[in-house]
């Protein structure tokens, strides 16, 4: 199925985006580095930089990308025993504790963001290139589960919806 890259497309996958665009770069300037080091025995200086770089940008706005598709790995044995509105309100919980610990640590990383001072060695970038990571991954994560709330007040089939496992949705198309 071809997909048409519009800006709303853009926006809805903003997070997926940054980071395979992220990974992309780490493989070929990596790839690079190891080509110029064993078969040129010469490497490049700035690529290990710039790999840390583009490493925390995958791993924190990749991390917001698994969260908005719900991919995160979860050890649900003692919510598969629970009736289903007490999962619905267990849910509903541990959405508003990661609401509030991603607004924390959004605003936490945005402050260490703007008084970093240190540059790196080779390239002469600001640790700032490396910290906005987190603002940027805290954030979307801050912002989905905020949407989750709403959805969870407003659309509460859809919020249950997100937690059903494959399993389970199979189950419930067969039962229909």
């Amino acid at each position: 199925m071809k997909t048409k890259i519009t800006p709303l497309w853009v926006v809805k996958n903003f997070e997926e985006i940054i980071a395979s665009t992220a990974i992309a770069a780490m493989l070929v300037i990596c790839s690079c580095n190891v080509f110029a080091r064993y078969v040129l025995k010469n490497a490049i200086s700035w690529s290990d930089e710039v790999d840390i770089c583009l490493l925390a940008w995958a791993t924190f706005v990749g991390s917001a990308a698994a969260y908005k598709r719900n991919l995160h790995y979860g050890m649900d044995f003692l919510m598969s025993q629970m009736p289903e509105k007490s999962k619905q309100i267990v849910h509903i919980i541990i959405t508003a504790i990661i609401t509030t610990t991603c607004a924390f640590l959004a605003y936490h990383s945005w402050i260490f963001t703007s008084k970093a001072v240190k540059v790196m060695p080779y390239t002469r970038l600001s640790y700032k290139y490396i910290d906005a990571s987190a603002v940027v991954g805290f954030t979307s994560m801050a912002i989905y589960s905020i949407i989750y709330m709403v959805q969870a007040c407003v659309a509460p089939n859809k919020f249950k919806a997100r937690y059903q496992d494959e399993d389970t949705k199979n189950l419930e198309e067969r039962k229909k």
